[in-house]
């Protein structure tokens, strides 16, 4: 049952790899009547804590990409909105940040979760933790009492925003939508990549499985990429 002007009748979470744009996507959830926090229930101090999920009663949801490891642990009939963003603009702005350059709680959350990423320079380090942490959002599809979706932040707009207010119960027409949409900086949605290309990704298996992902995720441009011989040849 859809509510026009009430609260969501599902919990949700969003969340992807980190520098995916999930906070962009909480505003837009927030304006039209799904409370959503922006790392307010999962975030680093929940896990020093031993994990102990507080979930405010005035909020229905909660967008962060520390909540991955976790998505087995939700009620059943949570909503997991895996989000995900083009991996070049991604992972420059996890390189650009020096994520794995610094020392820093979120950095020790990924090594704990994704040991890989203490290997390797800081480059093959984003490109792991963007293609795992991914794949560990992917995994919670396999469980029967949560609702899975998979969004492009990139296209989180109109009739897209239309259907992920209706899966989480509230019924929003696209007028609706764009009204928010338009009061809302779109800052971490934009595939801005800067000097970051294909061809600057150190080449081997791991951005062969980089481009494999982006393609599964429907990234069109990474079809146009890879070893040259094998695009000659139709591989």
């Amino acid at each position: 049952m859809q509510s026009p002007t009430g609260s969501p009748s599902r919990l949700f979470v969003i969340t992807g790899c980190a520098r995916s744009g999930l906070g962009y996507s909480a505003q837009i959830l927030t304006g039209l009547g799904a409370p959503c926090g922006h790392e307010v229930v999962f975030n680093t101090p929940t896990f020093e804590m031993g994990g102990t999920v507080l979930w405010p009663p005035t909020l229905a949801g909660d967008a962060s990409w520390l909540a991955a490891p976790v998505l087995g642990k939700l009620p059943a009939g949570t909503v997991v909105l895996h989000q995900v963003r083009h991996p070049l603009a991604t992972i420059h702005g996890l390189y650009a940040s020096g994520f794995f350059e610094r020392v820093s709680s979120h950095r020790a959350f990924v090594n704990d979760f994704l040991p890989e990423t203490k290997l390797g320079g800081p480059l093959v380090r984003c490109m792991r933790f963007w293609l795992e942490w991914n794949r560990m959002v992917e995994n919670a599809s396999d469980y029967d009492d949560l609702v899975h979706r998979r969004v492009r932040v990139e296209e989180f707009e109109g009739s897209t925003v239309c259907e992920t207010t209706a899966l989480l119960g509230l019924a929003r027409n696209l007028s609706t939508v764009e009204g928010v949409l338009g009061g809302i900086h779109a800052h971490g949605r934009a595939a801005d990549r800067h000097d970051m290309t294909w061809d600057r990704l150190p080449a081997g298996s791991l951005r062969d499985d980089v481009v494999e992902a982006a393609r599964r995720y429907g990234y069109d441009d990474a079809a146009a990429t890879g070893d040259p011989v094998k695009r000659a040849a139709g591989a």
